[in-house]
C-alpha cells in the first residue's frame, strides 16, 4: 500500500516507521524540516502531569503507551545505534511554591485512585534523598515511576530508522488540500499545484490538522497552544528526578542542563518566547531550585501544542472520509502517545483490531470555545 503521512512531528515520524515495517510504501512530507517544530522543543515527560483533569480513555491511551516506551526506544536504539536516553528518575510534586499542602494531598489522592503509585515525603526525606531544594517547599508527593526522553535524541532516531525502511522523508512540502473522489481520499495535493496520489493518508499535522480537512466538512477542533520552554547549564548531578510544580517543571539531563517549563497561552500560531514569560519561567526555577539562580541560559523556544477542547486526540478511521487516518491533537502527551498512536495507524491500516477502543478519539462534537488554558 501506498501511503502518505502529512505531519513529519513525533506522531508522523513514528507512525511512518510502523507503517513501513508493515511492508507499506510510505513517505513523509513536512512543510518545514521532519522533527523540527513542537516534537523537538518538548520536554519528553512519560507521565501525565495531572491524570484526573484527563477523560477515561485519555487516561487509558497514556498508561497503555508508557508500558510500550521502553520496548520503543530499545528496538530504535538497537536499529540506529542512537540513545533517546531514556531514564525512569522518578517525579516530584512539591508544596509550597505553586502547590499548597492541602491541594497536594489531593492530587495525592487522585493519582493514587487513578493507578499512579506517589509517596508522601516530609522535609527531612526532602533534604536526604534531594538536596538543595528552596526553603519555600515543606514536602512533596513522590512518584518513583516518571520517565522522561530526550526528544531530539529520539527524533533522530526515528528518522534514521525511518530511513533504512526506505520511508521518503520530504522536507519544506506543505500540503494544501486532501484529494477526493468520490467520498474517498485519494492523495494530497501540494501547495505548489502538484498531486500525489496514494491509497490511504495519514494525518499528523498537529495544530494545522483541522484546516486540511474543514473543505472536506469534517470538523477537527485542533488549534495552536503556546509552550515555551528555558534551559539552563549546570554541573552534572544538581539534581536527579524530575520537579513538577503544576504545569511548571524542572527536567534535568544527564549532563547538567536543566529545562525550564512550560507556558500555556493561547497566541495563534506565533511560536516566539516573550520577555515576560522567560522571567516567570527563571523565578519559578530560582523557588525550586536555588541552585539554578547562577546557572547560565543557554537558550529558550517555544513550541505550538496541538490543543482539543476536550483534551482527547483524533485516531484512527474516519468512516465518512474512506483513505484517510488520524493522528493528531494530542496536545501536551505528544512524546508520550507516540508509541500507541503509531500500533493505531498500523493497525488501522492492516485491517486489526486496535489496542484500545478508538470511539472516543473519532471526530465529535466539542464545544470548540472551551479553554484549554486556565
Amino acid at each position: 500500500m501506498q501511503v502518505l503521512v502529512i505531519g513529519g512531528g513525533i506522531q508522523g515520524l513514528a507512525s511512518a516507521v510502523a507503517l513501513a515495517a508493515d511492508g507499506h510504501l510510505v513517505q513523509v512530507l513536512e512543510r518545514e524540516t521532519p522533527g523540527q517544530r513542537a516534537s523537538w522543543v518538548a520536554a519528553g515527560l512519560l507521565t501525565p502531569s495531572s491524570p484526573w483533569k484527563y477523560p477515561a480513555p485519555l487516561i487509558e491511551l497514556a498508561q497503555r503507551s508508557e508500558a510500550l516506551y521502553l520496548e520503543f526506544v530499545r528496538e530504535l536504539q538497537v536499529h540506529t545505534g542512537l540513545s533517546a536516553e531514556y531514564e525512569n528518575a522518578g517525579m516530584l510534586y512539591p508544596a509550597g511554591v505553586g502547590l499548597s499542602e492541602a491541594q497536594l494531598e489531593t492530587a495525592t489522592r487522585r493519582r493514587l485512585e487513578l493507578g499512579f503509585a506517589v509517596e508522601r515525603w516530609d522535609r527531612a526525606r526532602l533534604d536526604a534523598e534531594c538536596p538543595g531544594l528552596g526553603s519555600d517547599i515543606s514536602g512533596a508527593g513522590w512518584q518513583p515511576h516518571g520517565a522522561r526522553v530526550r526528544p531530539p535524541r529520539l527524533l533522530a532516531a526515528l528518522r534514521r530508522r525511518a530511513e533504512q525502511f526506505g520511508v521518503e522523508l520530504t522536507s519544506r512540502c506543505e500540503v494544501a488540500a486532501l484529494c477526493t473522489r468520490g467520498g474517498r481520499v485519494l492523495g494530497v495535493q501540494l501547495a505548489g499545484g502538484q498531486r500525489l496520489h496514494a491509497d490511504a493518508v495519514v494525518l499528523a499535522a498537529g495544530a494545522w490538522s483541522g484546516g486540511l480537512v474543514a473543505d472536506l466538512g469534517l470538523q477537527l477542533h485542533v488549534r495552536p497552544v503556546r509552550g515555551q520552554i528555558l534551559l539552563l547549564r549546570g554541573a552534572p548531578g544538581v539534581l536527579r528526578p524530575t520537579i513538577n510544580d503544576g504545569d511548571g517543571y524542572l527536567l534535568p539531563r544527564p549532563d547538567g542542563r536543566i529545562l525550564v517549563g512550560s507556558t500555556m497561552e493561547d497566541a495563534g500560531f506565533d511560536a516566539v518566547t516573550t520577555p515576560a514569560a522567560l522571567r516567570r519561567l527563571r523565578e519559578l526555577a530560582a523557588r525550586l531550585l536555588p541552585a539554578s539562580a547562577s546557572m547560565t541560559e543557554e537558550n529558550n523556544w517555544a513550541g505550538l501544542r496541538p490543543g482539543t477542547s476536550d483534551r482527547l486526540p483524533y485516531l484512527g478511521a474516519v468512516r465518512e472520509l474512506p483513505g484517510l487516518v488520524l493522528a493528531t491533537g494530542h496536545f501536551r502527551n505528544g512524546i508520550l502517545l507516540a508509541p500507541i498512536t503509531a500500533r493505531i495507524v498500523a493497525d488501522v491500516l492492516a485491517g486489526r483490531t486496535p489496542p484500545v477502543n478508538l470511539a472516543p478519539f473519532a471526530p465529535r462534537d466539542v464545544d470548540p470555545e472551551r479553554a484549554l488554558v486556565s
